[in-house]
């Protein structure tokens, strides 16, 4: 049995912004993901960047973005998450919610329902 991966996550203050509608978020997430090798540009090309759900303890599973490397060596590289928040953060000021959201309509991504289920690899 493999155990289960640890990945670095961002998750972008944009869920309340986007009144929780769990498929815009997914999308909007998506759209941010694709960015992200071009944001951490610095981190070794084997770094994966993943949709995934984030188990809560105080209520439903949430989407995030989850970062991961097969290499030991380069998933140390990894930010820690204050960090990646933080750069993510400023990006997002920088280029506007409103960016996000246009792309995020016209783009095709897993439902929320679909990525919640997937089993992690």
């Amino acid at each position: 049995m493999k155990k289960p991966r640890g990945y670095g996550i961002i998750e972008p203050a944009i869920y309340e912004e986007l009144n929780w509608d769990m498929d815009f978020i997914v999308s909007c997430l998506e759209v941010i993901r694709n960015e992200m090798p071009e944001l951490f540009s610095e981190l070794p090309k084997s770094v994966q960047y993943e949709l995934i759900p984030l188990g809560n303890p105080f209520g439903e599973p949430y989407p995030v973005i989850g970062l991961y490397s097969d290499i030991p060596k380069d998933y140390k590289k990894i930010p820690e998450f204050l960090d990646l928040d933080e750069r993510v953060e400023n990006w997002l000021n920088k280029i506007g919610i409103e960016t996000i959201k246009k792309k995020a309509k016209t783009i095709k991504t897993v439902s929320w329902e679909t990525l919640k289920n997937r089993k992690s690899e």
